[in-house]
């Protein structure tokens, strides 16, 4: 269980800096502008993501929940996105038109973030399975 966590959370991470390094490098390259705070919205979403992962490594250890994790999974993408409103609220939502460096900046990182996510539940439901 602690290397599971361990995986996590350098895989989060991992994830986290090259793709903020990546979309700085990127915005320097092509001399683009981002007018909301990308370092906090990746932030957001590895610690969003990491959270449920651990939740759902803990959930799987408890044996009368293992017929439920995949049911506890299905509605954290709703919550992650009601959290992500409240969160960028004022800094995302408030900006009329987003330009096409924006919108990448937000939907990739939400791709890559949720990707990993859904590799660990896998992981986790195959490990219940076996």
């Amino acid at each position: 269980m602690t290397k599971s966590l361990f995986i996590y959370i350098a895989s989060f991470t991992a994830m986290f800096f090259v793709l903020h390094f990546a979309q700085q490098g990127l915005f320097q390259m092509f001399n683009a502008e981002v007018r909301f705070n990308t370092w906090d919205v990746n932030m957001f979403l590895a610690i969003v993501s990491l959270l449920i992962c651990v939740h759902l490594k803990l959930f799987a250890n408890i044996k009368m929940l293992h017929t439920q994790i995949g049911f506890i999974y299905l509605p954290t993408l709703f919550i992650k996105g009601g959290l992500f409103y409240v969160a960028f609220k004022t800094s995302i939502f408030n900006i009329e038109i987003l330009t096409s460096p924006e919108r990448y900046s937000l939907l990739v990182p939400v791709l890559l973030f949720l990707g990993l996510e859904v590799f660990f539940v896998v992981k986790i439901l195959e490990e219940i399975d076996a």
